[in-house]
């Protein structure tokens, strides 16, 4: 009888229209357009590029060519990228955006001509200030110590390190990642709306096949349990080809932990699916009562683990710890973070076994709702 249930409820599955779009069409296309949005801010804004520069020089310093050379050297700590010509070309690869600034150095003075306003055209700036302060600092060694001149420049010279690249973690740094991580929870909270529909198919007080079905001689735990498993496997594979088409077709970084990730996804879905179930055995409620506590709760929750605004979750951690660990989308979000950055699986562990606990907890609780349920007239 488990079988035959079982089979049933994969076929009555991929015949809902309406579910196969909500848990597979939807995150699909939000993950297609987040990458659109979001797939190259990171690299814009927060990763350090070689920022390029054009340098007309009427006439040589003993002071900015050295400091030039030093942040324009052809290692990796290179921090600009100079070209040295005339001012008529200097104008027009500015014009056409090959270079971020103009450097103007003469014997007296030294300026700066750019297009916009941005951070490579602040990290110039910043160049040309370290520049001015070094230049008064000669002049001032000049007037008050003439003999020490020469050490002096060769000092300032040596002391030009405007940063240190040092690697704190292997795994991507990228924030927007977690808008991707919340949309992993959401599908896998979405994985609800198949466990309800399928719990009010064996309520003989919600649909006609429940009145036929629960005259059946079949265990109720039975039948929970494989309408639960066709959900799952239903529901997981469905996260799989998401996992799949976000990390190979968007090239989005989620790591190489491919099993942890694939675990992590089942005890999301198996959750999502037990949640669903359970909201759809509750008593004295509506099909659309049902369905309307599902698209608030799992909204709110995905909410609250970055879906819609990053920082959110950061924020309760620090203020109120406690709703990310009872909050399911939080753990999957932060199970997906944990595998990322960290080299130890404690953290993710921790988050998997509070959604099986989670799960288990529905579970439980959506047995002793239907097991004795009678009905004086159907």
């Amino acid at each position: 009888m488990f079988g035959h249930i079982f089979r049933y409820a994969l076929k009555a599955l991929a015949r809902t229209r309406v579910l196969l779009f909500w848990t597979l069409a939807f995150p699909f296309m939000l993950s297609t357009f987040m990458y659109l949005a979001f797939g190259n801010i990171f690299e814009s804004t927060e990763q350090f590029h070689v920022i390029p520069a054009a340098v007309v020089q009427k006439e040589a310093s003993e002071i900015f060519d050295p400091m030039l050379s030093a942040v324009s050297g052809d290692g990796d700590d290179a921090l600009l990228s100079v070209t040295k010509v005339e001012e008529e070309e200097a104008e027009k690869m500015l014009e056409d955006g090959k270079v971020k600034g103009i450097i103007f150095v003469d014997r007296d003075a030294i300026s700066l001509k750019v297009k916009e306003n941005g951070m490579d055209e602040t990290v110039l700036q910043m160049v040309l200030n370290q520049f001015l302060r070094y230049k008064k600092t000669v002049a001032d060694v000049a007037v008050a110590n003439p003999e020490r001149i020469d050490d002096v420049i060769a000092s300032l010279s040596s002391q030009v390190d405007y940063f240190v690249e040092a690697e704190t973690s292997k795994g991507n740094q990228d924030d927007t990642t977690n808008f991707f991580y919340a949309v992993f929870a959401m599908t896998c909270l979405f994985a609800s709306f198949a466990g309800c529909d399928r719990i009010l198919k064996i309520q003989a007080n919600a649909t006609d096949l429940g009145k036929r079905r629960g005259v059946a001689p079949i265990h109720k735990l039975k039948g929970i349990l494989a309408e639960f498993c066709a959900c799952e496997l239903v529901q997981y594979l469905m996260a799989c080809l998401l996992f799949l088409y976000m990390q190979f077709v968007l090239g989005i970084d989620f790591g190489t932990k491919y099993p942890a990730i694939l675990l992590l996804l089942f005890a999301g879905t198996s959750f999502g699916n037990m949640f669903g179930i359970l909201i759809g055995s509750l008593p004295r409620l509506g099909e659309g009562a049902k369905i309307g506590i599902l698209i608030s709760f799992n909204m709110l929750l995905c909410v609250l683990a970055d879906l819609v605004a990053n920082g959110i979750r950061a924020l309760i951690e620090r203020h109120l710890p406690i709703l990310n660990d009872i909050n399911p989308a939080a753990l999957i979000v932060d199970g997906f973070y944990a595998l990322n950055i960290y080299d130890t699986y404690h953290r993710y562990l921790g988050n998997v076994l509070a959604l099986c606990g989670l799960t288990a907890v529905c579970t439980v609780i959506c047995y002793f709702l239907v097991r004795r349920n009678r009905y004086a007239s159907l």
